[in-house]
């Protein structure tokens, strides 16, 4: 897994310590990208995510805190939610 660029660094100013960079890889993994967690500058989580979807990531950030902080992924689960779960027919 080799990083293309940088998409982007969230946010300027960190949510209770919490930062993330979000990268772009490059062939054969360019459909995802490598998001990093950090906690007051010391990394605490690191995996891929679908590459379209990571501007979620940035909408429910303070999700995504709110779970690191009660340990639990509650914030990656919304931000990866499609928002069609749990509709029938």
């Amino acid at each position: 897994m080799e990083i293309d660029k940088v998409a982007f660094e969230w946010p300027n100013t960190p949510d209770r310590g919490y930062t993330m960079r979000v990268s772009y890889l490059k062939e054969p993994n360019s459909g995802d990208a490598l998001v990093e967690i950090f906690k007051e500058g010391n990394p605490v989580r690191q995996f891929t995510f679908p590459a379209y979807k990571i501007y979620n990531l940035q909408a429910h950030f303070g999700d995504i805190v709110d779970g690191e902080i009660e340990n639990n992924d509650s914030g990656y689960q919304i931000a990866a939610s499609t928002g069609l779960e749990g509709i029938t027919r």
